[in-house]
């Protein structure tokens, strides 16, 4: 099936690059495209060319559809610059989907590192397998180490707050930006001293949206005296419900039993009660309880470990179900 220009499929690249074919078979999905524009300006002078040098095709992985392996093929133009005090004789147009040698498109990535962040590099690996995202534990870890956090010293209102690289033992501090929310620095550690150093390089700060935590107060009153500080809409949220909770927990019993949409003034007897199967309903499945056989027509037989129930593990865990149960 064939594509015309006339198409719009910008809501898959952009408005300057339209699909012209695709090809597809049970596993993968391959789409082809090239750009509209046939000139482009020189990343050097600005300069704008339509002088066409030379085009190649390349290949990336892109986000999968219906769960298939998807590729975009992109004809990617070269040109001639125009300008002789140039130093650049030759350059390739750049594609706003992808950078240049990247193998992968740039949603893709983000929906690599969107499921990684749940997950290890080799889980998530493995889970993008199913949705059809050929990717090794190893791309993740390097999509990761190639992640930069683009500091603004001229940012004049941040949040910060810390946040676990590992709970219990390892902390950061996050600060980001609260006109897009998007992160400049990750600090090590959680102290006074490290936000003191990161605040002297940016004294237009004005505002600051931050948790209860006393040492970041006492760090900002240092070295930005004139800022105004604020508790994020988290942490308001949570004092809010911590003050709800005891005025309620000495208005209210501790356990409440409700019947019947009836709230009762003793705790009810529990109620054993049997239930039987739908014997009509099991007859009517058909359900194949024939032995499991090898290819050669022998019964297959799986092995059984058999736990010893004396040991000192399970004797333990069978008391506290005792206790649980009582």
């Amino acid at each position: 099936m064939k594509y015309h220009e006339t198409q719009d499929y910008s809501f898959l690249l952009d408005q300057n690059h339209f699909i012209y074919d695709h090809s597809e078979d049970q596993k993968t999905l391959h789409i082809y495209a090239k750009s509209k524009p046939h000139s482009c300006k020189c990343p050097k002078c600005g300069k704008e060319s339509n002088v066409l040098h030379a085009t190649y095709q390349r290949t990336m992985q892109d986000t999968p559809i219906h769960c298939k392996q998807t590729y975009l093929h992109t004809n990617v133009y070269k040109y001639e610059c125009q300008n002789a005090d140039c130093n650049c004789k030759v350059f390739m147009e750049d594609l706003p989907f992808a950078k240049a040698s990247q193998v992968r498109t740039d949603s893709l990535n983000a929906l690599i590192l969107g499921v990684s962040m749940f997950l290890s590099n080799e889980g998530a690996s493995k889970v993008l397998s199913l949705l059809g995202v050929q990717i090794s534990n190893d791309s993740i870890q390097r999509l990761y180490d190639r992640i930069e956090f683009v500091d603004n010293p001229d940012v004049e209102a941040v949040g910060i707050d810390d946040v676990a690289i590992r709970k219990g033992q390892t902390y950061a501090t996050a600060i980001y930006d609260l006109k897009d929310h998007h992160l400049i620095a990750l600090l090590n550690g959680r102290d006074a001293d490290t936000l003191k150093e990161w605040l002297k390089g940016h004294k237009k700060i004005r505002l600051v949206a931050r948790d209860r935590a006393s040492a970041y107060a006492a760090a900002i009153n240092e070295i930005l005296p004139e800022c105004i500080q604020v508790a994020d809409r988290f942490h308001l949220l949570q004092n809010l419900l911590g003050y709800l909770k005891d005025i309620f927990k000495e208005e209210m019993p501790s356990n409440v039993y409700i019947r019947d949409g009836k709230i009762l003034d003793n705790k009810p007897e529990k109620v054993l009660q049997e239930k039987n199967p739908d014997e009509k309903h099991i007859a009517s499945l058909n359900y194949d309880n024939t032995l499991p056989k090898n290819p050669d027509g022998s019964q297959r037989i799986y092995d059984n470990k058999k736990h010893l129930l004396t040991t000192k593990q399970y004797v333990e865990q069978a008391e506290s179900r005792k206790k649980n149960s009582n």
